[in-house]
């Protein structure tokens, strides 16, 4: 594990703090969540946008973001995304 080390706004602190005491959580542990979160939306907005642009297959923004095919064909539809291949198609294969 690393280290790291940040400053904050006065702001970010004292969330953090409301965070501490909400979750019953040491400030570490908190910030890992708060980290951890932040960078599974960041790997899913990036594989959505260069799913969008056509640069990667559906299957390597699923990668990408580390979540199920599915989900990620679920993820493209809900963000309007036309990979050539519609919801009721995948349903149709699958039975």
């Amino acid at each position: 594990m690393r280290v790291v080390t940040t400053r904050v706004s006065d702001e970010f602190f004292r969330n953090l703090k409301e965070i501490e005491q909400d979750e019953h959580a040491e400030r570490a542990e908190v910030v890992r969540r708060l980290l951890a979160d932040a960078i599974k939306r960041w790997k899913l907005k990036r594989s959505l946008r260069m799913l969008r642009e056509h640069r990667i297959t559906l299957r390597k923004a699923a990668v990408i973001a580390d979540i199920p095919y599915v989900e990620m064909f679920d993820r493209a539809s809900e963000a309007g995304i036309d990979i050539g291949y519609s919801l009721s198609d995948l349903e149709k294969d699958v039975k």
